[in-house]
Formats: C-alpha cells, structure tokens, sequence
C-alpha cells in the first residue's frame, strides 16, 4: 500500500470518527454507557449467581439499585453543600466587591509611587468593565442562584429520564448479553470490532481512570487544603480548582495565584504564602502523576496529549477532555486493525533498547 493511500484512509477514519463522536455520540450515549456497565457488572453477576439461584436481570437490578442509591446520597450532601456555599457569594457579593475595588485603589496607589505614572484612565476603565460584569451577575447569576426556577426542574427530569431509560437498558441487555455475544461471534466483522475495542477497553479505560485519578486527587487536596485554611467556600473553590486543572494551559494556579496575590495586598502574608504553597503542592502532585499515570497508559508523548486535549476542547467543547484522547485513540486502533498503524510493544522496545545497547558495547570493543 503506497503511503498515499495509506493517509487518504488515516484522513477518511479521523473525519469518520470526529463525525461520529460529534453528531451520533449524543443520541447513543446512555446505550453505550449501559454496555459500559454491563460489562463491568457481568463478572460480578456471573459470580453471584453461581451462589444464589436468581436470574441476571434481578441480580443487576438490586446492584443498580444499590450502586444509584450511594450516588444519590453522594450528589444531594455534595449538592447541598455547593449550593450553601453558592448563596453564601451572593449574598456577599457586595462586600467582595468593595474589597476588590480597595484592592485595585492599592494597586493604582503603588504605581503612582512607585513609577509616578497617573493611572486615573486605567483605573476608569477597570471600573467601567467592572461595573459591567457585576451588573450582568446581578441581573442573571444571582437571582438564578438564589430562587428555583422552572429551568432547573426542567434539567432534574430529564436527568431522571435518563436514568430511568439507562437503568432499563442495562437490565435488558444483562438479560440477553450472553447470547447476543454469542450470535455477533458468527459474522466476520465483529472479529475485528471486538479487536478494536478490546484494545481500547483496555488502554482507553486506564486513561480515563488515571485522569479521574489525578482530577480526583487534585481536587481533594485543593479541597482540604482550602478548608484547612479556613476559606468558607473550601467546597466550590476546591471542585472548580480540581477541574480546571484538566484544562490544557489552565491549572490550579489560575485561581490559588490571584488569591495569594489578594492576601498580599491585604496584607496578610501567612495566608498568601499557604495559597501559593497550596498552588505548589498541586503543582509538583500532578507533575508527578500525570506521566506515570497517562502518557504511559496510551503509549504516546505528553506534548501529543495537549495537542489532542486543545483539539479537543476546540472540537467537542469541555467534553473534549476526555473525546480528545479517547478520539486519538479510535483512530490509531482501527488503523492498527487494518495493518496501517504499527505500535510496537513494550517487549518490541525493549528488545530494540537491548539491540542499541550491544551496538554500542561493539564499537567501543572495536575502537
């Protein structure tokens, strides 16, 4: 195959795969997450089963139950708790505000001393644009947050049908899982879908789970960290820090810098040294675990995995986070299936390592 041929396909299976992820893959989502679970569920039905005389569908009906009742709990103490915090900001929108206008005079107040520049036009415009901004938090963020409308109970049943269709999808498929396999095995082109899949289960499946790891962590230390400071809204700091840190180019210190910064001009250094300590700390946990945990798991740089995050976020919005990688990933292994792509194993490299290690050693014994 000449190579040609061999980008034309690359380029047809990268647009075929963005077209599905980002037009089909919103209708389908609670199918392929009920497959997801049944798969991971199947083992542990197959072992109960084996002890108790009970049919698929009832055992994966209680562990639904079961697994749906903790994720309730988990969601309404962390929803009430956000909300809380969420109220408490606005209702303390004011003084927050005068505070950072006291911060902005200090600020215009050292330049004038310190360089003599007369910053009056500057500090006009950081007012003006400032006004703006709180204007429009006023008129739409603030009474959303404090009164409930019809829009959110809008979006709390439709998440219940969601739940509702996902949860009678995966006891139907549980219900006839076995012999569905069974039957796809026949055709020759599940052979090669299974392979695709298979390959991506295993390496897509440890991205995912490492990247919830590293989010996980990250926004249990800024959590903890911001309680132990004392911050009132430790809660909502610490989940927004934790998800920001996804983003490519964002991070922690997109918000632990400007608060160390606040606590500077206030004046208090103890608070604005354990800010950008805090910063510091979930900087140096996810230099640490992101190598190990990601790049290695996927087989590809670190600089390739921003490159294909950024796309993604440009392509699928802040879903890209994970439709980025889990995208690159499709595309490598359809190509691998059809002989195009070769990734070579660890063993593959190691042997070549050890090639490139005796050539070595033969030249210096030569020389």
């Amino acid at each position: 195959m000449t190579e040609g041929k061999k980008l034309m396909i690359t380029v047809g299976i990268t647009a075929a795969v963005y077209f599905v992820f980002r037009y089909l893959l919103p209708y389908v989502i609670p199918f392929l997450i009920a497959y997801v679970l049944v798969h991971l569920l199947n083992p542990v039905v197959e072992f109960i089963r084996r002890r108790l005389p009970w049919k698929k569908e009832v055992i994966v009906s209680i562990l639904l139950t079961i697994l749906l009742s903790l994720c309730t709990l988990v969601f309404y103490f962390l929803y009430c708790q956000l909300m809380g915090q969420i109220r408490n900001i606005a209702m303390n929108f004011d003084y927050y505000y005068s505070c950072f206008c006291g911060v902005i005079d200090d600020c215009c107040l050292m330049a004038e001393k310190s360089f003599g520049v007369h910053v009056n036009e500057v500090r006009d415009f950081v007012y003006s644009s400032l006004d703006h901004a709180t204007e429009q938090i006023r008129i739409y963020i603030i009474p959303g947050v404090l009164n409930y409308s019809v829009r959110y109970l809008k979006k709390l049943a439709d998440a219940g049908i969601f739940l509702l269709m996902l949860f009678v999808a995966v006891i139907l498929l549980m219900k006839d899982y076995d012999e569905m396999q069974e039957k796809l095995e026949q055709y020759a082109w599940y052979g090669h879908f299974h392979n695709v899949t298979e390959r991506m289960w295993q390496q897509g499946g440890e991205y995912i789970k490492a990247q919830m790891i590293i989010i996980g962590v990250v926004i249990g230390l800024c959590t903890a960290g911001l309680w132990a400071l004392g911050n009132p809204y430790f809660l909502v700091l610490g989940i927004v820090i934790g998800l920001m840190d996804a983003l490519p180019f964002v991070g922690t210190g997109t918000v632990l810098i400007p608060l160390a910064v606040w606590f500077l001009f206030r004046r208090s250094f103890r608070l604005a040294l354990e800010y950008l300590g805090l910063f510091l700390l979930t900087y140096v946990v996810r230099e640490f675990l992101e190598p190990r945990l990601i790049g290695s798991r996927l087989g590809v740089y670190p600089f390739v995995m921003i490159v294909v995050v950024y796309a993604g976020l440009y392509l699928f919005g802040t879903a890209g986070v994970l439709l980025g990688p889990v995208s690159l990933l499709t595309v490598i292994e359809i190509l691998r299936e059809l002989k195009i792509c070769r990734m070579p194993d660890e063993s593959g490299r190691n042997t070549a390592r050890k090639g490139k290690k005796r050539d070595k050693e033969n030249r210096k014994m030569n020389e």
